[in-house]
Formats: structure tokens, C-alpha cells, sequence
């Protein structure tokens, strides 16, 4: 429930600032063992605390939070879960999807970035049913950063120097996981951050940047449609 906020909420906040946006976060797990810094907390105490978090920043964002409740650190891809993010897309009218790379350090990010890679090829497919009727086009998909940038190349950078300050305030407002972040990796959310967006900025020449690579055919457009 933070990784969005980490790799791609500068971005997001670039987006809102050249107009109407409308911006749909979506976690398919509930988060519940990301309580490492207080381990005594029942699961379910977990997963309320994160999802609250969570929609704290979505609704900061101006957007919504929808989480699929999938068991933290066992998550599956299967069809369910396919046409349950499929069907997220179509009620949103996606255009743009940003999701987790295909590699990094914990499987449920690998599995939660191939559900989206093929949920994004069967939402405009009409033999694929679900609640809402499938999109016009395919959306454009782009893969985010890997945590603490290792083994990432990206192709794309977008400059968020001059909304890092409310990135920071975005991503304080995961309190738990601000703690839990420093307990389990040596670094709160907003220094890791700090680090990881330097570093990237450094490559592409600014203060702060957050990176991005497009996903393949049919979810690639020509041009650039970030901001």
C-alpha cells in the first residue's frame, strides 16, 4: 500500500497539475504482515490500518483507493484476479497504467505486475465479461521503478522537483509504513525516496525524478503521454 506512493506519486501530482485527472490506485493484497516494527498487531488490525492509510493518500490525490484483499506475501495470479482488475479498468476508463516492474524483491510485486500486464491487454477484449463493457483501446502501461532502483533501466523520466515537497507529505501519511519501512529496510519511506529519486534525477539531469519503462504491444503508444 505504498509502493505506488514511493515510485510514482510525483508523477501523479505532475498529472494534476495540467488538469482534470482522474486517478484510481489498486492494491491486490491487504497488506496485513506489513506490521514487522509492531509483529503483536492482529492481521486484520493491519490491513485496516494500511487500507485507511492508503485512502488517506488517494483521496489527497483526488482519486480513490480500492484494494482487493489478497493475502500479503501470497499472492496469486489467477482468473479472478485478472477480471477483477480488468473490470477496475474498465469502470475507470483507464487510459494510463502504472504498475509494478516484472522483477523485484518480493514476488507479490512480480505477481501483482503480470495480473496488470495481461489485465491490460484483455480490457477492450469483448469476449472477456465482466460488470462493465470493455475499453475502446488498449491503455498505455508503463512499469514504475524497482525498490532502490536496482536492475531497473528505464527509457523515461519525468521531472518531479518541484512537487517533491507534497511527495513527502503523500508519503507521510503511511505512518505505519514509515516506521515499518526503516524497521525492514534501514530507511524510512521519504529517505528512500530521497535517495532513489536523486539517483534518478542525477541520470537525467534535475533534482528529483521518478523513471518509468513502457510495456510491450499492444500497451505501447507512440509519443510520450507523460507529463
Amino acid at each position: 500500500q505504498d509502493d505506488m506512493e514511493v515510485n510514482c506519486s510525483g508523477t501523479l501530482l505532475k498529472y494534476r497539475q495540467k488538469g482534470d485527472v482522474n486517478i484510481t490506485i489498486v492494491v491486490i493484497s491487504n497488506g496485513d504482515k506489513g506490521f514487522q516494527h509492531e509483529p503483536s498487531t492482529p492481521y486484520e488490525e493491519a490491513t485496516r490500518i494500511r487500507n485507511a492509510e492508503a485512502t488517506r493518500v488517494a483521496e489527497a490525490l483526488g482519486g480513490r483507493y480500492i484494494c482487493l484483499g489478497q493475502s500479503d506475501e501470497y499472492m496469486q495470479d489467477t482468473p479472478e484476479a485478472r477480471n477483477q482488475v480488468v473490470d477496475i479498468l474498465r469502470e475507470a476508463k483507464a487510459d494510463i497504467v502504472f504498475t509494478l516492474p516484472p522483477q523485484d524483491y518480493n514476488t507479490d510485486h512480480m505477481v501483482a505486475s503480470q495480473i496488470t500486464f495481461q489485465a491490460v491487454m484483455l480490457a477492450p477484449v469483448p469476449t472477456i465479461f465482466t460488470d462493465h463493457e470493455p475499453l475502446a483501446v488498449t491503455p498505455v502501461m508503463y512499469y514504475m521503478d524497482s525498490a532502490v532502483a536496482t536492475g531497473f533501466e528505464p527509457s523515461h523520466y519525468v521531472d518531479i522537483s518541484d512537487v517533491w515537497e507534497q511527495k513527502c507529505e503523500l508519503l507521510r501519511m503511511h505512518k505505519s509504513q514509515m516506521v515499518n519501512a526503516e524497521k525492514f529496510g534501514g530507511l524510512d519511506l521519504v529517505r528512500l525516496s530521497e535517495i532513489v529519486g536523486a539517483y534518478r534525477g542525477m541520470q537525467s539531469r534535475v533534482q528529483y525524478a521518478e523513471c518509468f519503462r513502457p510495456a510491450p504491444w499492444p500497451r505501447a503508444r507512440a509519443g510520450n503521454v507523460l507529463p
